[in-house]
């Protein structure tokens, strides 16, 4: 017998699970959110329940994220920032700053203690996000193991457009004048450090800084924020998970 608790990330790209057991992460699943986030969301949460033998458990669920509204089943819907906040403190206590880049935004969050001090967010425009990072990468014909072997080669060349849909326009332009494959992907992961630092010169950014978000094992992302930030940027393998373990937090 123990506290589980459960926090469900459902984000417009993938849907997150964290089980937590007594405070400890016992169970993870994640899958990709497509067209109906509830349906996605229950069956992550049986995903969780099976892998942690939690069947019979009384359990605490929050929902966050972009689908957390349509989770009925949830005890509570909570903003993923305040989330995002406390699950980057669980993997990194006393972590500073949180650089979350999603699927349709990203983020800087300034935490103490795991509470949210500020943040900033760019929603408004693709460039920047993770979705930006996928669209290049297919226009280059790779995915996205594809793009980070690309990137593996330390090439770079200019980015001049800041909107997504030039940015397009750009990358055929420069892969058709002769630039590398791997000389556009760093120039394409290197705008996309310049706009988040962008919205890191917005809020009261310290060390340590953690980078969350589906994009976070992108180890030529965190060089490329390492150098705009000129800070040492921390992953880790539970990253992605940062807003679901937040909302499983939530519950104690």
């Amino acid at each position: 017998m123990g506290q589980v608790s459960i926090g469900i990330d459902c984000g417009s790209a993938a849907c997150k699970g964290i089980l937590l057991w007594d405070g400890t992460v016992k169970a993870a699943a994640v899958k990709p959110t497509g067209w109906n986030p509830k349906e996605t969301a229950k069956a992550i949460l049986d995903e969780l329940i099976v892998k942690a033998g939690a069947e019979g458990e009384e359990l605490l669920i929050t929902a966050t994220g972009y689908g957390r509204v349509g989770i009925d089943f949830a005890n509570r819907a909570v903003t993923e920032i305040t989330c995002h906040a406390l699950g980057a403190d669980y993997i990194l206590p006393g972590v500073r700053t949180v650089v979350d880049i999603g699927g349709q935004d990203s983020k800087v969050i300034s935490v103490r203690d795991g509470k949210v001090q500020s943040f900033q967010m760019n929603d408004k425009c693709a460039a920047g996000t993770g979705r930006f990072l996928e669209m290049s990468a297919h226009r280059m014909g790779v995915d996205m193991s594809g793009f980070a072997a690309l990137l593996k080669e330390g090439k770079s060349c200019a980015i001049s457009s800041m909107c997504a849909v030039f940015a397009d326009s750009e990358i055929v332009s420069l892969l058709a004048g002769g630039k590398s494959r791997e000389e556009v992907a760093g120039g394409i992961v290197n705008s996309v450090a310049v706009r988040t630092a962008a919205l890191a010169a917005r809020v009261e950014m310290e060390s340590p800084v953690l980078l969350t978000g589906g994009l976070a094992d992108l180890e030529g992302l965190r060089m490329a924020l390492e150098s705009q930030f000129q800070l040492p940027v921390i992953t880790s393998e539970l990253s992605r998970f940062a807003g679901a373990i937040g909302a499983a937090r939530k519950n104690w």
